[in-house]
C-alpha cells in the first residue's frame, strides 16, 4: 500500500454523523500526536473531490487535536461506489464539506445507527441512486 500525506481540508466527508461511543472510544485508544505511527486513512477520488472511505472517527480526533497533515491511501477495495455518491451528496446538502464540520452531529450510538446507518441502508435497498 503506497500512503501519501494529505491536509484534511482537501479530503471531504461521506458521513453526516459521528458515533458518540465511538468518539469516546477512540478517545481512549487513539493518539491523534502518534500520526506516523497511525494507519493510514483510505479515501478515493469522484470528480476532482478527495473524499474518505472510512476513518472519520479518527479524522475528526486529527482535526481536534489540530493536526492537519495526515498519512493516507487510495482505498482500492470493492466498495459500492454508487452508494458514496449518494453520501457525497447528502453531505453536500447538510453543508458537511469538512470533517470539522461534524464536531455538532456526534450522536450517542442508537441515534447514529437510526439516522446513518439505516439510512444508508435503506438507500441501498431502493437503490437510490
Amino acid at each position: 500500500m503506497h500512503t501519501f500525506l494529505m491536509d484534511l481540508m482537501d479530503i471531504r466527508p461521506s458521513q453526516l454523523y459521528l458515533d458518540q461511543k465511538k468518539v469516546a472510544r477512540l478517545n481512549q485508544s487513539f493518539d491523534p500526536l502518534r500520526v506516523r505511527f497511525n494507519p493510514p486513512l483510505p479515501v478515493r477520488k469522484i470528480g476532482g473531490e478527495v473524499f474518505l472511505t472510512d476513518g472519520h472517527t479518527r479524522a475528526f480526533l486529527y482535526k481536534k487535536a489540530r493536526i492537519s497533515v495526515v498519512s493516507v491511501y487510495w482505498d482500492t477495495d470493492d466498495l459500492d461506489m454508487q452508494l458514496f455518491q449518494t453520501r457525497i451528496e447528502w453531505c453536500r446538502k447538510d453543508k458537511i464539506l469538512f470533517i470539522d464540520d461534524l464536531k455538532d452531529r456526534i450522536l450517542p450510538h442508537d441515534p447514529f445507527v437510526k439516522q446513518w446507518i439505516d439510512r444508508c441502508a435503506q438507500a441501498v435497498k431502493k437503490g437510490a441512486f
